[in-house]
């Protein structure tokens, strides 16, 4: 049986002014040598434009997988262009509340040049508000649909699926938990299922702008908002798993990154 390591890294990058964090950003996925970057907030008029757009400053290494809302699309999926094939890919926004269109799921099925051995993976990020017990049943919504999209694709292609970003639920969040729980009885937590974790949250205070655009580091995290998920398969074996709190990363957004770390066998 053929096998394959793989890096996935997986930010919320905020949709705001980003100075110097894009560059950041490109940094830390060249540091982690990551082979998928799974973003979120990744606005058109914010991260995809101004002097260094993100897909610009990655795009000698990494393909942006294709979906027919191109720059609208908030959640999109990179992977690295020498390693990876892009066999079949999909976009859907979730049904319901949904602000800016922001909400949405990007999927993709990748296969190794070398090896053939396929996965695939998807972004996504879920409802945010907080202001009634409507915005937590859209969010348990959003894990539903989620994971029938995961594992759709699992059954269809017979692959190892993950699923990564912002679930706006966990730990010591002020949403509660009720949504991840939905994902735990269909999907493994890479968090709790790598030999090697983390406890370490996710979340915290926007880093600080100064007069000259650029940041400095935000603050310490005070909450888990950010989840990589994995489908029960054979040809998957999980490694890793780790949020990133160093100076540099908590400068690049209110979201620390995630990285995961698995075998994938086929």
């Amino acid at each position: 049986m053929k096998k394959i390591d793989i890096t996935l890294y997986c930010q919320n990058i905020w949709n705001h002014r980003y100075g110097n964090r894009n560059a950041l950003v490109n940094e830390l996925v060249r540091e982690y040598d990551a082979d998928f970057c799974c973003f979120q907030e990744c606005g058109p008029k914010t991260n995809r434009a101004g002097h260094q757009p993100i897909e610009d400053l990655m795009v000698d290494a990494y393909e942006e997988v294709y979906t027919e809302v191109g720059k609208l699309n908030y959640t999109p999926v990179f992977y690295k262009r020498e390693r990876f094939d892009c066999v079949k890919c999909g976009y859907f926004l979730y049904e319901g509340k949904n602000d800016a269109n922001s909400k949405s799921v990007t999927w993709a099925i990748l296969e190794d040049k070398e090896t053939k051995v396929r996965l695939g993976v998807c972004s996504t990020h879920f409802w945010w508000k907080n202001d009634s017990e409507d915005d937590n049943q859209q969010r348990i919504a959003n894990a539903n649909a989620l994971a029938d999209c995961v594992e759709k694709l699992r059954d269809e292609y017979d692959v190892p699926v993950i699923a990564c970003g912002d679930l706006n639920c966990g730990r010591y969040s002020g949403q509660g938990e009720d949504p991840y729980y939905a994902l735990r009885e269909r999907l493994l937590d890479a968090r709790v299922e790598a030999p090697v974790t983390t406890d370490k949250l996710t979340h915290h205070s926007y880093p600080v702008e100064h007069e000259d655009g650029s940041y400095t580091e935000g603050g310490e995290p005070k909450r888990t908002l950010d989840h990589v998920f994995f489908t029960e398969h054979r040809n998957i074996k999980s490694i890793s798993f780790d949020v990133d709190v160093t100076p540099k990363a908590l400068t690049t957004s209110d979201h620390c990154p995630l990285v995961f770390k698995a075998e994938i066998y086929g």
